[in-house]
């Protein structure tokens, strides 16, 4: 398979074709006039490209990323920069042969690892729960809500004492730049994640996904899928386009 054959398997491509499909689809739909009878009334399927249809997609493009987890994202981007570019991640993998110097910063980051987990258990079984909000369920806690964030804290600190351990880490730009090393994957997984955001906003106002039956629960289920479905996708194409590149130097 050559290049210009892979690129079209990007998931940005895909979700590009797919929402040309869904207005298309719409439009036709709304010509036909497929309606449908349900428990709150006739439900119409809308066009994208009708009056109204153009004024909500002009309206709405900006605001679909905010519907979109970018945040998370970001924060497990810097995870695994801050893993990667300090070398813990490479040590890990490595463990069996690992310098002196290079074994008592793996010791240290797992003491350092082992304090955080303690603390975040004080924090939901302590008497205040403070991590599990003030109703002390999980759902809607900061534990829940903060989950990616938590994560990200468990891999970026472990991450920069091995750095600073092992001098990987000399100065703060050093650990700035580690943080970013993968941010290229990022940018190219933000572009998709706005595609898929503007295709699941656009198949909620035509009403497809209630004339199809899908309840909010399978609409959850379908959000999340197209937005880290294509993470290793892309992760798997950076690699290859990589690989590719050394070869041709």
């Amino acid at each position: 398979m050559n290049k210009r054959s892979t690129d079209w398997l990007h998931p940005a491509v895909i979700y590009l074709i797919l929402l040309m499909l869904l207005i298309l689809a719409s439009w036709i739909g709304s010509i036909v006039e497929i309606r449908r009878v349900g428990g709150n009334g006739e439900l119409i399927l809308r066009s994208v490209l009708g009056e109204s249809g153009i004024r909500w997609a002009v309206r709405s493009a900006a605001s679909c990323l905010s519907q979109a987890p970018v945040g998370n994202a970001l924060m497990l981007f810097i995870a695994v920069g801050a893993g990667r570019g300090s070398g813990l991640l490479r040590a890990i993998c490595r463990l069996g042969s690992l310098s002196p110097k290079e074994r008592y910063a793996i010791y240290i980051s797992a003491a350092v690892l082992a304090v955080y987990i303690l603390l975040i258990v004080l924090g939901v079984f302590s008497g205040s729960h403070l991590l599990l909000g003030i109703t002390g369920r999980l759902a809607g806690s900061p534990l829940y809500d903060g989950f990616m964030f938590l994560q990200m804290l468990a891999v970026c600190l472990p991450s920069l004492v091995y750095g600073l351990s092992t001098e990987s880490f000399r100065t703060a730009m050093d650990c700035v730049q580690a943080f970013c090393t993968i941010i290229s994957p990022f940018a190219q997984f933000l572009v998709t994640m706005l595609i898929a955001a503007q295709l699941i906003q656009t198949l909620e106002y035509t009403r497809l996904d209630l004339l199809l039956g899908l309840t909010p629960h399978v609409m959850g289920i379908v959000s999340f899928l197209l937005y880290w479905l294509p993470l290793p996708i892309i992760l798997f194409l950076n690699q290859k386009r990589e690989k590719r590149f050394e070869m041709l130097k």
